[in-house]
C-alpha cells in the first residue's frame, strides 16, 4: 500500500513522499525495514519517534514532532476510531483459496454459499448451511444442521454443535466450543446442597446419591458481528436457546451456561464465567474473572469490575464491585473500612478489660 493510499483511507493527509510503500503498521520502537509505518497516536509513543528507525510515521493532527525528518509522515484527524481503522486496514487475513479442500468432509445436502473458502480436514455434517463469503479453517467442526451466516471467519478447531445458527459476519477464534451440553445433574434424592440451602449445614450421609444427567435438548444462537474469544465455551440451552445478542464481543476462556441469555453489544472479558439461566441486557460490561451465580439478571448498560463475584440482581446503569459484588461505592468503603481493622484490633489490645 502507498502512502497516499492509506492517507485517503484514514481520511487524512501526508507529508513527504507519498509514493512510499507500506508493508506493516508497527510500535515505533518495532520499526525493522523501510516499509514499516510507525504508529504514534499516543503522547508515550511520539517520544519514542526520535529514537526509531522510522521512516514513515503515523501521527494525530497537530502532534509536536521529534527534531529530525522522516521520509513521509501521514497526519490523521483525533478520533475514537482512529486505531480500529488503521488495524481494520492491515489486519492479518489467512490465506486459503476459494471453495472446498480435497481433504474437508462435506455432507452431500450440506449448502456451501457463494465464494465461501473451506479449509483442510474441516467437517461439515448433514443440513448444514454456510453463508456466502464465509471462511472455515482447518480441522474445524460444524455439526449436524448448523447454519453459519455470511462473512464469518471460523478459525481452526472450532467446534459447533448440531443445530447451532450463527449470525452474519462472526468472529469465532481458535478452539472456540458452541453447543456443548449445559452442566445440569440433578440428584437421586435431596443431598448436600439441599441440606445447606434448608438448615445452613450439611448432613452427610454414607450411601452414595447417584447424579442423574439433565440433558440439553435446545441450541446456541448468536446474532450478528459476534466475536468470540479463544477456548470460550458457550453451552446450549435445555428447553430454550442459549442466546448471544448483536455485536457482543467474548474475550478468551469465558464459560457461557445453559439458558444464558446475553444482549446486543456487551464486553465480556477473560475468564468471565456465567452460571445457567443469567440474563444480561445490552451494553454490559463484566471484567475479567467476574463470576455470576445461576438466574442472576443484570440491567442494561451495568458494569462489573474485575474478579467480583455476583450473587443478587445488578440494576440498569449500575457499578458493581467486590466479593461479593455489591455498589461499587459500598465495595470501596468496605476496602478502607478492612485497611483500617489492624489499627483498630491494635488500639483495643490496650485497652483494660476490667477497671480495678
Amino acid at each position: 500500500m502507498k502512502a497516499r493510499a492509506l492517507a485517503e483511507a484514514l481520511d487524512g493527509r501526508v507529508t513527504g513522499d507519498a509514493d512510499a510503500e507500506i508493508a506493516r503498521a508497527v510500535h515505533p520502537a518495532e520499526v525493522a525495514c523501510e516499509r514499516d509505518i510507525a504508529i504514534a497516536i499516543t503522547p508515550d509513543t511520539v517520544r519514542l519517534l526520535g529514537a526509531s528507525r522510522a521512516h514513515t510515521v503515523l501521527v494525530l493532527e497537530g502532534t509536536e514532532l521529534p527534531p529530525r525528518q522522516f521520509g513521509t509522515t501521514i497526519f490523521v484527524r483525533r478520533s475514537r476510531s482512529n486505531l480500529p481503522a488503521i488495524t481494520q486496514i492491515f489486519h492479518h487475513r489467512p490465506t486459503i483459496n476459494l471453495g472446498i479442500h480435497p481433504s474437508a468432509v462435506v455432507a452431500p445436502d450440506a449448502v456451501i454459499g457463494e465464494d465461501a473458502m473451506v479449509g483442510p480436514l474441516v467437517v461439515i455434517g448433514p443440513g448444514a448451511v454456510i453463508g456466502p463469503r464465509s471462511t472455515i479453517l482447518s480441522q474445524a467442526t460444524i455439526e449436524d444442521g448448523v447454519t453459519i451466516g455470511a462473512d464469518c471467519l471460523i478459525y481452526p478447531g472450532v467446534r459447533i454443535g448440531w443445530g447451532c445458527n450463527i449470525g452474519d459476519r462472526a468472529i469465532l477464534h481458535y478452539n472456540v466450543s458452541i453447543g456443548a451440553d449445559g452442566f445440569g445433574y440433578v440428584a437421586g434424592r435431596p443431598g448436600a446442597h439441599e441440606t445447606a440451602e434448608v438448615a445452613g449445614d450439611c448432613q452427610i450421609e454414607p450411601r452414595r446419591n447417584e447424579q442423574q444427567k439433565v440433558h440439553s435438548l435446545s441450541i446456541v444462537v448468536i446474532g450478528n458481528d459476534v466475536e468470540v474469544g479463544a477456548l470460550t465455551a458457550i453451552d446450549r440451552g435445555t428447553l430454550k436457546p442459549t442466546r448471544i445478542g448483536s455485536g457482543t464481543k467474548i474475550d478468551d476462556h469465558v464459560l457461557i451456561g445453559h439458558n444464558v441469555e446475553i444482549g446486543t453489544d456487551c464486553l465480556l472479558c477473560g475468564q468471565v464465567g456465567l452460571a445457567g439461566s443469567v440474563a444480561i441486557g445490552d451494553s454490559v460490561v463484566l471484567g475479567g474473572r467476574v463470576a455470576v451465580a445461576d438466574h442472576i439478571k443484570i440491567g442494561d448498560r451495568a458494569v462489573v469490575a474485575a474478579a467480583a463475584c455476583v450473587g443478587t440482581n445488578i440494576p440498569a446503569g449500575a457499578v458493581y464491585a467486590g466479593y461479593p459484588a455489591v455498589p461499587r461505592s459500598e465495595a470501596m468503603e468496605n476496602l478502607k473500612l478492612l485497611r483500617r481493622l489492624r489499627r483498630l484490633m491494635a488500639r483495643g489490645q490496650n485497652i483494660p478489660t476490667s477497671v480495678a
